[in-house]
């Protein structure tokens, strides 16, 4: 009785220890049936800790990995060796170490196993191997020739363009081999790579080295390889990673490069950084005298704000057509700047200078760009001796550039704005009709309210051009047949803000440019695009917001409903004091009831 309880006692100890032990554990018998298992062993197949073992063997035999535990429990019983191999439980994977169960006269009873997670490892291995096959993907399919090799200059891999290349030539494996064993070049050269390879491991620094070699076809190619040191956490050299490229297409691609680099992408002319290399290959005597003009595009400002930057892209391009055709192969254009051009022009005087300029004035008469008329204003200087320094010239001809700008600017600006106004007109977005309508009521009001003739002056030009904004909005929207969608409409408002941008470039029309960004106000403060209300609207806009209502109500505009008199008139007294001012509606209604 008492031997069964020591028994019992160290069986209980046994278990206790079994369940401490953090990793599943279990114990067959000679039979290969379960006798003891612990709580961890229990707690990945999700038994209770109280499962009757019985229960516990029946599932094992339903188990997916019962075939190969029983495979090495019969090897462990028969050779006595400790086995292990890799289970999957649950979708979580171990590594289940098998060993014989001895009692203590050193017979067999059975079999122990223990099994220890390694998903996390298996996980890491799997990222490691997907980073390799990525790192090889890339490396297979690059275009360059890539090799490794050891400290003692053997391959020990290279890419898979190498490998087709040598084995297009019936060279086999290079693995294990220095240049030397692979012949593949002649023993001069490839004690030479040897010598480089060894002076890059004692230096650990890289090294480019370009060379001639024929290639495949018979062909001279330009090869360049870069060598660079493998170095380990200690600091030591552990072999070499080479790239070997043929630069033969990347040094003329770096000519051409060059030539790219100094043309301007936009109008094809040579660019400013070219200039500082062609002002020294003409600074000789054989191309002295050298005239140099400058030129300034008008209007650059002008069709950027309006229509934008593809618009003023397109007007110096067409610059550039005219500057190119009146000059001569051996002469030099460049881009200076944003609107800005300079000429070089080889034995050139005084005399062919004026003639040059003036054929540039003449053919942006001629020019083809439809929205304004093309100018530039130009000034020149000429370079008589090598000690003159071209900067010198160029300062004049931009003084006499700009004193020429200061004297046309204000005819320049306002024949642009006038131009975009006529084609405003000619695209059928305001009929001249409509502007001789508008003009006719709005002067008949002004004289009403007792205005100067400066104001009257004022009151016509704001009229005439109060819609000028419209130049630069789309005809697909302007023109279109009903109803506008809010985007649509959001784009239509714009022309106020558009044609006040463009008034303000002018100083002698920038005094109407608050009545083109005001003229739909409404009285009440709900218009566009200020808000304004009642005498904070300027008196002009309030006006050209009367006569354009009254003319869009009584005339066709391909999205209204035309109106008699009587029923605009009708309309106008509806909207006195909210949209329109109560007391120009009033002049402006006795005005049209007088008419015939």
């Amino acid at each position: 009785m008492l031997l069964k309880t020591e028994k019992e006692d160290t069986q209980t100890s046994n278990n206790i220890i079994m369940d401490n032990i953090p990793f599943p554990i279990w114990i067959k018998n000679l039979d290969g049936k379960l006798i003891a298992t612990n709580k961890a062993f229990k707690h990945i197949y999700n038994f209770r800790n109280n499962e009757d073992i019985s229960v516990i063997n029946n599932k094992c035999l339903e188990c997916s990995n019962n075939d190969i535990c029983n495979e090495d429990f019969k090897s462990v019983i028969m050779t006595k060796e400790p086995k292990n191999f890799e289970v999957c439980i649950n979708g979580k994977f171990s590594q289940c170490y098998v060993t014989p169960y001895i009692n203590e006269y050193e017979e067999i009873i059975g079999v122990m196993g223990m099994l220890i997670d390694i998903t996390p490892l298996k996980e890491e291995q799997s990222k490691l191997e997907e980073r390799e096959n990525i790192l090889r993907t890339i490396i297979d399919t690059l275009p360059q020739y890539i090799f490794y090799k050891d400290r003692d200059s053997k391959y020990i891999g290279y890419n898979k363009k190498w490998k087709e290349h040598y084995d297009a030539l019936g060279i086999g494996s290079m693995i294990g081999k220095n240049d030397i064993e692979t012949q593949t070049v002649s023993e001069e050269v490839a004690r030479g790579f040897m010598e480089e390879d060894k002076a890059i491991i004692e230096s650990k620094k890289m090294k480019v080295v370009e060379r001639r070699i024929n290639g495949q076809d018979g062909r001279e190619i330009i090869e360049e390889t870069i060598k660079v040191p493998v170095i380990d956490e200690q600091g030591q050299v552990w072999g070499i990673v080479g790239i070997s490229s043929d630069v033969t297409e990347k040094t003329e691609l770096k000519e051409k490069l060059m030539k790219l680099s100094f043309t301007d992408s936009l109008t094809g002319v040579y660019n400013r950084a070219c200039f500082e290399e062609k002002k020294e290959e003409l600074n000789n005597i054989e191309h002295l005298p050298i005239g140099v003009i400058m030129g300034d595009v008008n209007g650059l400002k002008v069709i950027n704000d309006t229509f934008g930057h593809l618009e003023g892209d397109r007007l110096l391009k067409e610059m550039a057509k005219i500057l190119k055709s009146v000059t001569r192969e051996e002469d030099f254009i460049f881009r200076w700047g944003g609107d800005e051009f300079v000429i070089l022009i080889p034995n050139c005087d005084e005399q062919k200078c004026e003639e040059a300029i003036s054929k540039i004035i003449d053919e942006c008469e001629k020019g083809d760009f439809n929205l304004i008329d093309m100018s530039i204003s130009l000034g020149s200087s000429i370079k008589n001796c090598l000690g003159e320094d071209i900067y010198t010239n160029l300062q004049e001809a931009e003084e006499k550039l700009y004193r020429q700008k200061l004297l046309n600017s204000k005819s320049v600006r306002n024949s642009i704005i006038f131009s975009l106004n006529k084609s405003l007109q000619e695209k059928n977005l305001e009929t001249e009709q409509h502007t001789q309508r508008l003009t006719n009521y709005a002067i008949k009001i002004g004289k009403r309210l007792g205005f100067t003739t400066a104001q009257l002056d004022e009151l016509e030009l704001v009229t005439k051009l109060h819609d000028i904004g419209k130049i630069g909005i789309s005809e697909e929207i302007l023109l279109k047949k009903g109803k506008l969608t809010e985007d649509e409409f959001n784009i239509i408002k714009s022309h106020t803000e558009k044609g006040y941008r463009i008034l303000q470039t002018s100083s002698e029309l920038s005094h109407v440019a608050i009545g083109i960004l005001a003229h739909h106000e409404r009285y009440d403060g709900k218009g566009y695009p200020l808000g304004l209300r009642g005498e904070e609207i300027p008196i002009m806009a309030r006006i050209v917001n009367i006569v354009d209502s009254y003319d869009a109500m009584t005339n066709d505009r391909g999205y209204n409903i035309v109106k008699n008199k009587e029923d605009a008139i009708k309309e106008m007294m509806y909207c006195r004091g909210t949209q329109f001012d109560p007391k120009i509606t009033d002049i402006f209604i006795d005005i049209i009831s007088k008419e015939k």
